[in-house]
């Protein structure tokens, strides 16, 4: 599935802006933290934790960057956690915008499949609204929030 946003902000602040972890729990509702576990400056093979809750539990998941060609695109991969997942975010100039693609694949396994159609509804739903939030908040007037 993927999901796109255009924001009134140039690519290199709306890019630093939604790869930095500490920022994801302010526009994605799911997350409870994320932290980079290797470390910086974030790159191809860099580590990254978080906290998720989706319907009601709270999961662990590890990450692994797999793409990283800043201000362009990001990509990451679990490494472990309830299901496989990617997340590739891409970053595109659009005039004085920059448009943001976000791809995630989801690959629930054994009794979790049985709900894919439940769990791919939600990813996306949450998703949506991130998106919306992160447009908001970097639109904001003044400097980008911290």
């Amino acid at each position: 599935m993927s999901e796109t946003v255009t924001v009134a902000r140039a690519r290199d602040e709306v890019f630093a802006f939604l790869i930095d972890g500490r920022n994801r729990p302010r526009w994605d509702v799911s997350v409870v933290f994320e932290k980079l576990t290797s470390p910086p400056p974030v790159g191809v093979g860099s580590s990254i934790h978080s906290r998720l809750r989706a319907m009601g539990r709270e999961s662990d998941f590890h990450w692994r960057v797999t793409q990283f060609d800043a201000p362009r695109r990001m990509a990451t991969r679990s490494t472990s956690g309830p299901v496989q997942t990617s997340v590739v975010m891409d970053f595109d100039d659009q005039d004085a915008s920059t448009m943001v693609r976000v791809t995630l694949e989801v690959e629930p396994a054994g009794l979790l499949r049985l709900v894919e159609p439940m769990i791919a509804e939600n990813v996306r739903s949450t998703l949506i609204a991130g998106l919306a939030r992160a447009k908001a908040l970097l639109e904001g007037a003044g400097p980008l929030p911290k």
